[in-house]
Protein backbone atom coordinates (compact mmCIF):
# COMPACT_ATOMS: atom_id res chain seq x y z
CA UNK A 1 0.00 0.00 0.00
CA UNK A 2 1.28 3.45 -0.92
CA UNK A 3 0.76 6.46 1.30
CA UNK A 4 1.17 8.88 -1.61
CA UNK A 5 -1.23 9.33 -4.50
CA UNK A 6 -0.46 11.10 -7.77
CA UNK A 7 -3.45 12.87 -9.28
CA UNK A 8 -3.34 14.18 -12.82
CA UNK A 9 -4.65 17.60 -13.73
CA UNK A 10 -5.04 19.26 -17.09
CA UNK A 11 -1.94 20.89 -18.47
CA UNK A 12 1.47 20.47 -16.89
CA UNK A 13 0.53 20.13 -13.20
CA UNK A 14 0.60 16.98 -11.06
CA UNK A 15 -0.98 16.80 -7.61
CA UNK A 16 0.75 14.61 -5.02
CA UNK A 17 -1.47 13.82 -2.08
CA UNK A 18 -0.20 12.50 1.24
CA UNK A 19 -2.68 9.71 1.69
CA UNK A 20 -2.94 8.44 5.24
CA UNK A 21 -6.16 10.10 6.28
CA UNK A 22 -6.76 7.92 9.34
CA UNK A 23 -3.48 9.23 10.84
CA UNK A 24 -4.04 12.82 9.68
CA UNK A 25 -1.15 12.27 7.25
CA UNK A 26 1.35 11.97 10.09
CA UNK A 27 4.86 11.69 8.69
CA UNK A 28 6.27 8.24 9.27
CA UNK A 29 9.14 6.72 7.36
CA UNK A 30 6.93 4.83 4.90
CA UNK A 31 4.78 7.87 4.07
CA UNK A 32 7.89 9.98 3.52
CA UNK A 33 9.43 7.35 1.27
CA UNK A 34 6.22 7.11 -0.76
CA UNK A 35 5.92 10.88 -1.21
CA UNK A 36 9.57 11.16 -2.26
CA UNK A 37 9.10 8.29 -4.73
CA UNK A 38 6.01 10.02 -6.16
CA UNK A 39 7.94 13.27 -6.49
CA UNK A 40 10.78 11.54 -8.35
CA UNK A 41 8.22 9.86 -10.61
CA UNK A 42 6.65 13.13 -11.73
CA UNK A 43 10.06 14.80 -12.03
CA UNK A 44 10.91 12.20 -14.68
CA UNK A 45 7.80 12.99 -16.73
CA UNK A 46 8.53 15.58 -19.38
CA UNK A 47 4.97 16.93 -19.44
CA UNK A 48 4.97 17.73 -15.70
CA UNK A 49 6.33 21.20 -15.01
CA UNK A 50 4.89 21.98 -11.57
CA UNK A 51 3.56 20.10 -8.55
CA UNK A 52 0.91 20.65 -5.90
CA UNK A 53 1.39 18.89 -2.55
CA UNK A 54 -1.77 18.28 -0.50
CA UNK A 55 -3.04 16.07 2.29
CA UNK A 56 -5.95 13.64 2.20
CA UNK A 57 -8.94 14.31 4.41
CA UNK A 58 -9.11 16.99 7.06
CA UNK A 59 -5.39 17.67 7.57
CA UNK A 60 -2.35 18.66 5.58
CA UNK A 61 -0.19 16.81 8.10
CA UNK A 62 -0.48 16.51 11.87
CA UNK A 63 3.30 16.25 12.16
CA UNK A 64 5.66 13.39 12.80
CA UNK A 65 4.14 9.96 13.31
CA UNK A 66 5.24 9.46 16.91
CA UNK A 67 4.01 5.88 16.97
CA UNK A 68 6.10 4.98 13.93
CA UNK A 69 9.17 6.95 14.96
CA UNK A 70 8.90 5.89 18.60
CA UNK A 71 8.59 2.25 17.62
CA UNK A 72 11.68 2.47 15.46
CA UNK A 73 13.90 4.09 18.10
CA UNK A 74 12.57 2.57 21.34
CA UNK A 75 15.43 0.93 23.19
CA UNK A 76 17.71 1.43 20.22
CA UNK A 77 21.18 2.86 19.91
CA UNK A 78 21.75 6.53 18.97
CA UNK A 79 22.56 5.34 15.46
CA UNK A 80 18.97 4.11 15.09
CA UNK A 81 17.59 7.53 15.99
CA UNK A 82 19.94 9.21 13.53
CA UNK A 83 18.91 6.76 10.81
CA UNK A 84 15.20 7.51 11.33
CA UNK A 85 15.69 11.27 11.26
CA UNK A 86 17.87 11.02 8.16
CA UNK A 87 15.13 9.03 6.43
CA UNK A 88 12.54 11.71 7.26
CA UNK A 89 14.87 14.43 6.04
CA UNK A 90 14.64 13.05 2.52
CA UNK A 91 11.20 14.61 2.19
CA UNK A 92 12.44 18.12 2.99
CA UNK A 93 15.47 17.74 0.73
CA UNK A 94 13.33 16.30 -2.05
CA UNK A 95 10.89 19.22 -1.95
CA UNK A 96 13.50 21.92 -1.49
CA UNK A 97 15.88 20.62 -4.16
CA UNK A 98 13.31 19.50 -6.72
CA UNK A 99 13.80 21.04 -10.15
CA UNK A 100 10.03 21.55 -10.25
CA UNK A 101 8.22 24.40 -8.47
CA UNK A 102 6.00 23.01 -5.70
CA UNK A 103 2.91 24.63 -4.20
CA UNK A 104 1.51 23.35 -0.89
CA UNK A 105 -2.28 23.30 -0.54
CA UNK A 106 -2.85 23.41 3.21
CA UNK A 107 -6.11 22.81 5.03
CA UNK A 108 -6.56 21.74 8.62
CA UNK A 109 -3.50 21.21 10.82
CA UNK A 110 0.06 21.61 9.58
CA UNK A 111 1.83 20.79 12.82
CA UNK A 112 5.49 20.21 13.57
CA UNK A 113 7.04 18.22 10.75
CA UNK A 114 3.94 18.95 8.66
CA UNK A 115 4.59 22.67 9.09
CA UNK A 116 8.19 22.12 7.98
CA UNK A 117 6.97 20.17 4.94
CA UNK A 118 4.80 23.09 3.85
CA UNK A 119 7.72 25.49 4.36
CA UNK A 120 9.95 23.32 2.16
CA UNK A 121 7.58 23.95 -0.74
CA UNK A 122 8.01 27.06 -2.89
CA UNK A 123 4.60 28.59 -2.15
CA UNK A 124 1.78 27.91 0.30
CA UNK A 125 -1.95 28.31 -0.31
CA UNK A 126 -4.01 27.96 2.89
CA UNK A 127 -7.68 27.41 3.54
CA UNK A 128 -9.28 29.44 6.31
CA UNK A 129 -9.29 26.38 8.59
CA UNK A 130 -5.53 25.83 8.26
CA UNK A 131 -3.61 25.85 11.53
CA UNK A 132 0.14 26.03 11.88
CA UNK A 133 2.13 25.07 14.97
CA UNK A 134 5.76 24.45 15.81
CA UNK A 135 4.65 22.00 18.46
CA UNK A 136 8.04 20.40 19.11
CA UNK A 137 8.93 21.95 22.49
CA UNK A 138 5.53 20.95 23.87
CA UNK A 139 6.56 17.34 23.19
CA UNK A 140 10.06 17.80 24.61
CA UNK A 141 11.58 17.73 21.13
CA UNK A 142 13.73 20.18 19.24
CA UNK A 143 12.37 21.59 15.96
CA UNK A 144 13.10 19.08 13.22
CA UNK A 145 12.79 18.43 9.49
CA UNK A 146 14.63 21.67 8.83
CA UNK A 147 12.25 23.91 10.79
CA UNK A 148 15.05 25.86 12.46
CA UNK A 149 16.50 26.65 9.02
CA UNK A 150 13.31 27.16 7.04
CA UNK A 151 11.14 29.18 9.42
CA UNK A 152 13.58 32.04 10.23
CA UNK A 153 14.05 32.56 6.50
CA UNK A 154 10.30 32.89 6.09
CA UNK A 155 9.43 35.12 9.07
CA UNK A 156 12.71 36.42 10.55
CA UNK A 157 14.61 35.28 13.62
CA UNK A 158 12.50 36.88 16.35
CA UNK A 159 9.16 35.68 15.02
CA UNK A 160 10.61 32.22 14.44
CA UNK A 161 11.84 32.04 18.04
CA UNK A 162 8.40 33.02 19.31
CA UNK A 163 6.70 30.35 17.23
CA UNK A 164 9.24 27.66 18.08
CA UNK A 165 9.99 28.32 21.73
CA UNK A 166 6.39 28.91 22.78
CA UNK A 167 4.89 26.30 20.48
CA UNK A 168 1.69 28.29 20.02
CA UNK A 169 -0.77 27.56 17.23
CA UNK A 170 -1.48 30.27 14.68
CA UNK A 171 -4.35 30.42 12.22
CA UNK A 172 -4.12 30.91 8.47
CA UNK A 173 -4.71 34.66 8.65
CA UNK A 174 -1.83 35.14 11.10
CA UNK A 175 0.37 32.89 8.97
CA UNK A 176 -0.33 35.13 5.99
CA UNK A 177 0.51 38.24 8.03
CA UNK A 178 3.86 36.68 8.94
CA UNK A 179 4.65 35.86 5.32
CA UNK A 180 4.30 32.08 5.65
CA UNK A 181 1.19 31.84 3.47
CA UNK A 182 1.11 33.27 -0.07
CA UNK A 183 -2.64 32.95 -0.69
CA UNK A 184 -5.53 32.64 1.75
CA UNK A 185 -8.84 31.19 0.55
CA UNK A 186 -12.05 29.92 2.13
CA UNK A 187 -12.18 26.14 1.90
CA UNK A 188 -9.99 23.10 1.33
CA UNK A 189 -11.38 22.77 -2.19
CA UNK A 190 -10.55 26.43 -2.83
CA UNK A 191 -7.01 25.87 -1.55
CA UNK A 192 -6.46 22.99 -3.95
CA UNK A 193 -7.94 24.94 -6.87
CA UNK A 194 -5.84 28.03 -6.12
CA UNK A 195 -2.70 25.94 -5.66
CA UNK A 196 -3.30 24.30 -9.05
CA UNK A 197 -3.88 27.72 -10.62
CA UNK A 198 -0.57 28.98 -9.21
CA UNK A 199 1.19 25.82 -10.35
CA UNK A 200 -0.20 26.30 -13.86
CA UNK A 201 1.28 29.80 -13.90
CA UNK A 202 4.61 28.43 -12.69
CA UNK A 203 4.50 25.85 -15.48
CA UNK A 204 4.31 28.41 -18.29
CA UNK A 205 7.95 29.55 -18.57
CA UNK A 206 10.71 27.28 -19.87
CA UNK A 207 11.21 24.62 -17.16
CA UNK A 208 14.96 25.23 -16.97
CA UNK A 209 14.38 28.93 -16.27
CA UNK A 210 12.06 28.19 -13.34
CA UNK A 211 14.49 25.59 -12.01
CA UNK A 212 17.41 28.00 -12.16
CA UNK A 213 15.40 30.84 -10.60
CA UNK A 214 14.36 28.56 -7.73
CA UNK A 215 17.98 27.50 -7.24
CA UNK A 216 19.21 31.11 -7.18
CA UNK A 217 16.62 32.06 -4.56
CA UNK A 218 17.29 29.00 -2.40
CA UNK A 219 21.03 29.52 -2.49
CA UNK A 220 20.86 33.27 -2.00
CA UNK A 221 20.38 33.23 1.77
CA UNK A 222 23.53 31.21 2.28
CA UNK A 223 25.92 32.91 -0.13
CA UNK A 224 27.55 36.28 -0.63
CA UNK A 225 26.27 38.71 -3.25
CA UNK A 226 29.40 38.03 -5.32
CA UNK A 227 28.80 34.26 -5.31
CA UNK A 228 25.16 34.78 -6.21
CA UNK A 229 26.12 37.03 -9.12
CA UNK A 230 28.58 34.44 -10.42
CA UNK A 231 25.87 31.78 -10.41
CA UNK A 232 23.41 34.21 -11.96
CA UNK A 233 25.79 34.92 -14.86
CA UNK A 234 25.85 31.25 -15.85
CA UNK A 235 22.09 30.81 -15.43
CA UNK A 236 21.18 33.93 -17.38
CA UNK A 237 23.64 33.14 -20.14
CA UNK A 238 21.90 29.79 -20.55
CA UNK A 239 18.46 31.41 -20.57
CA UNK A 240 19.52 34.01 -23.13
CA UNK A 241 20.65 31.24 -25.44
CA UNK A 242 17.22 29.67 -25.85
CA UNK A 243 14.95 30.24 -28.84
CA UNK A 244 12.00 30.80 -26.51
CA UNK A 245 13.71 33.65 -24.64
CA UNK A 246 15.02 35.31 -27.78
CA UNK A 247 11.58 35.04 -29.38
CA UNK A 248 9.92 36.61 -26.34
CA UNK A 249 12.45 39.46 -26.39
CA UNK A 250 11.79 40.13 -30.07
CA UNK A 251 8.05 40.09 -29.52
CA UNK A 252 8.37 42.58 -26.67
CA UNK A 253 10.58 44.93 -28.71
CA UNK A 254 8.22 44.78 -31.70
CA UNK A 255 5.23 45.59 -29.49
CA UNK A 256 7.09 48.47 -27.81
CA UNK A 257 8.03 49.93 -31.21
CA UNK A 258 4.41 50.20 -32.38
Amino acid sequence: MSYAKIERRAGHVAVIRMDREERLNALGVELVEDVVAALHEVEDEVEVRAVVLAGAGRAFSSGGDLADVGGRVAGGEPEARIEVMSALHQLILGLRNSPLPIVAAVSGPAYGAGFATALACDMIVAAADARFCQVFVRRNLVPDLGSAWLLPRAVGTQAAKELMLLGEEIDAARAQELGIVNRLVDTADDALAEAIALAERLAKPIPAVVTMAKELINRGAGTTLEDSLRTEVLAQAMALGTDETLGAMRAFLEKAAR
